[in-house]
């Protein structure tokens, strides 16, 4: 494991186990209306998340954004002043989470730190991620079907679908869960066909 990917790791997992540790020493629970009152809330785990994607979003989305990140010669305070400008409702946790990575000039690292804390995320959540190549939309009968198979073949409680769309495949589907794919698409089927004659 490259030094970056260990620095990624113990970033993500301390913010969360943090997220978690606060939560548990807290008796109330989230409740939107202390977000719209202004009132002292304390964010979830899923919050914390969500503010991550949005922020690595922009920065992965925006080229300008992204040299801006990346260029040494940026003090971190500026790049920290641009993150708090662009996003000035983000939680107390997090505005804490990126004056630490603006301390330890880690402020680069953060689309690596958000893709961890989703896998953190799911693992918590007992959910997987599957891609689903179709040659066409899904019916909603065969969806629930699917997603059923996929429920009781990962043990997980919760199927997140990655759907993509290839004509090419004529129908069917082809599936892909980790490092295998399930390929039960027609044009599979054709080619296997005219492999054999």
């Amino acid at each position: 494991m490259s030094l970056t990917k260990k620095v990624v790791t113990t970033y993500s997992k301390s913010l969360f186990q943090n997220v978690v540790n606060f939560e548990s020493s807290d008796n109330s629970k989230f409740d939107v209306t202390k977000i719209a009152s202004g009132d002292k809330f304390v964010p979830d785990v899923f919050i914390i998340g969500e503010e991550l994607l949005l922020i690595r979003s922009t920065l992965v989305s925006s080229k300008k954004l992204n040299e801006f990140f990346n260029n040494p010669t940026y003090e971190e305070a500026q790049k920290l002043d641009v993150l708090l400008n662009i996003f000035p409702g983000l939680t107390t946790t997090m505005k804490s989470f990126l004056k630490v990575l603006c301390e330890r000039t880690h402020l680069a690292l953060l689309p690596e730190i958000c893709d961890e804390y989703s896998r953190i995320l799911l693992s918590f959540k007992n959910a997987v991620k599957v891609k689903v190549i179709t040659a066409g939309s899904l019916q909603e009968n065969y969806a629930d079907t699917l997603l059923s198979s996929l429920k009781s073949l990962t043990g997980s409680n919760e199927i997140i679908l990655d759907v993509a769309y290839n004509p090419k495949l004529l129908g069917g589907l082809i599936v892909e869960y980790k490092s295998t794919a399930v390929d039960a698409s027609i044009l599979k089927e054709f080619s296997l066909f005219f492999d054999g004659i």
